[in-house]
C-alpha cells in the first residue's frame, strides 16, 4: 500500500514537473502562435473604447512587427495594397483604428512551422474580420513570416493567400 501511494505521488510530481517545464519554457512554435494570438487580440476594438485605449492598442499591434516588415493585401473585390516598414504600418493602423466604431479580428486554425535554425517561422491561418459589428469582410487565408529580432519573435511579412474561387 505504501509503495502504491509513493508511486502515485511520484507520477503526479513527474506530471507536474513536465507541465511546469512546458509553461516556463514553451516551444518556439507555441511562442510564435502566441504572438499571432496577441496580434489578433490587440487588433480588436470595442465600440466603447476611447482614443487613449485605441492608441495603446495600435502601439501594441505595431510593436509586433519588425522594422522592415511588409504587409501585402490582395482581397477579391478590394484594391491590392502593400505596406512597407513599421512607419507605414503605424499610419495604417492608427488611421484604421480612428475610423471604425468597432473591430473584431480572429485568426482561426493557425499552424506554425519554425525553421531548423530557430530564427525564422511561418504561420498559416484563416482570418475573419468584421467592422462595426455588421460589415463582415468574410474569411481570408493569411501567411505570416516571422523572424527573431533581439530575442523576440517579430512579424516580418504578412500576405493574403489567393484561393480558388
Amino acid at each position: 500500500m505504501k509503495i502504491a501511494v509513493r508511486l502515485v505521488l511520484l507520477a503526479a510530481l513527474a506530471g507536474l514537473g513536465c507541465w511546469l517545464w512546458t509553461v516556463l519554457f514553451p516551444s518556439p512554435e507555441k511562442l510564435v502562435l502566441r504572438k499571432i494570438s496577441n496580434l489578433a487580440a490587440n487588433a480588436c476594438l470595442g465600440a466603447d473604447e476611447g482614443n487613449l485605449s485605441r492608441a495603446a492598442k495600435a502601439s501594441q499591434v505595431v510593436g509586433e512587427f519588425a522594422g522592415d516588415a511588409e504587409i501585402v493585401v490582395d482581397i477579391p473585390g478590394y484594391a491590392a495594397h502593400t505596406l512597407s516598414g513599421r512607419d507605414e504600418i503605424r499610419e495604417a493602423v492608427l488611421g484604421g483604428f480612428a475610423n471604425v466604431a468597432s473591430l473584431n479580428v480572429r485568426f482561426l486554425d493557425a499552424r506554425a512551422r519554425v525553421a531548423a535554425d530557430k530564427q525564422t517561422a511561418e504561420v498559416s491561418c484563416t482570418a475573419r474580420v468584421s467592422v462595426g459589428g455588421s460589415q463582415d469582410f468574410g474569411i481570408q487565408e493569411l501567411h505570416f513570416q516571422l523572424k527573431q529580432v533581439e530575442g523576440d519573435w517579430r512579424i516580418a511579412r504578412v500576405e493574403t493567400v489567393k484561393t480558388l474561387q
